[in-house]
């Protein structure tokens, strides 16, 4: 029977740490259900062949067009397109205030605020190259898989722009995993700090929550990196670093920290 010791010592810490809050058995249990299925990959992108365009609405937004159809929204009469989102916010008890959502676990001090928000929208004006166009000028309405249809801004720094070149480069520039998404995430070990592609912004979401030893297009894919023979390293010191305050509430869930002896989490 699979357990949970035989995931490279990273992949288990990784999986301990997001799962913390449901316990050790409950970890040990999504690995023992992973065999024989897979982790799902992405569903194919919406709309016809052929390449996306960016255009003006009156919402003051720019939205994806691809054959003749809005990606964000759904069609309605007078060629007005019906948009619907999910907005969320968390609301802390500090100076910083209010910050974006973007899932996960919360601080005992913090509040979740959540609405759908539903508009029309017109468009008027010649449609851009949507990888000109800035983040909060992009309409993120409809399913959730659309911001991983944007082309992803060039990095902020010169190191990262240099890597994400070589990637595209040596292996293209639509995500390394599931192949349908613009590449946006440049990956690596954080425990090694060897890059080992370029992902959308769903794949490098979810890809450490891969529960499989080997069998899985996600865990063959952190087996055998696309990009481990170009021998690229990702810059050490612009990992993410979780707040001391998650850290400890996570060793006091599991009773322990997961990475001991392991680099930290990024």
């Amino acid at each position: 029977m699979v357990s949970l010791d035989e995931l490279p010592p990273y992949r288990r810490a990784q999986l301990l740490w997001r799962w913390a809050h449901q316990g050790v058995g409950f970890v040990e249990g999504l690995v023992r259900k992973a065999v024989n299925e897979p982790c799902p990959l992405p569903s194919a992108p919406p709309g016809g062949p052929g390449a996306c365009l960016a255009v003006p609405g009156d919402d003051g937004r720019f939205h994806l067009e691809r054959a003749g159809r809005m990606l964000c929204g759904e069609a309605g009469a007078g060629g007005v397109w019906s948009h619907r989102q999910h907005c969320g916010w968390i609301e802390r008890e500090r100076e910083d205030g209010p910050q974006e959502w973007r899932g996960g676990r919360l601080d005992d001090a913090d509040t979740l605020v959540s609405l759908v928000v539903e508009w029309p929208v017109l468009v008027g004006g010649p449609g851009v190259d949507p990888g000109t166009v800035e983040r909060p000028d992009r309409c993120q309405g409809g399913a959730y898989e659309l911001r991983h249809l944007w082309p992803p801004r060039p990095a902020r720094t010169a190191s990262v722009r240099r890597l994400r070149a070589a990637l595209i480069d040596a292996l293209g520039a639509d995500c390394h995993l599931c192949g349908l998404y613009p590449g946006a995430m440049v990956d690596h070990d954080h425990q090694t700090g060897r890059v080992r592609g370029l992902l959308c912004g769903f794949c490098n979401r979810v890809l450490e929550e891969c529960p499989h030893v080997t069998d899985c297009p996600r865990a063959d894919y952190l087996l055998v990196p696309p990009a481990a023979g170009l021998n690229l390293i990702y810059p050490a010191g612009q990992q993410w670093r979780p707040r001391e305050s998650t850290r400890q509430r996570v060793i006091e869930q599991l009773g322990f920290d997961p990475f001991v002896g392991l680099h930290p989490p990024a």
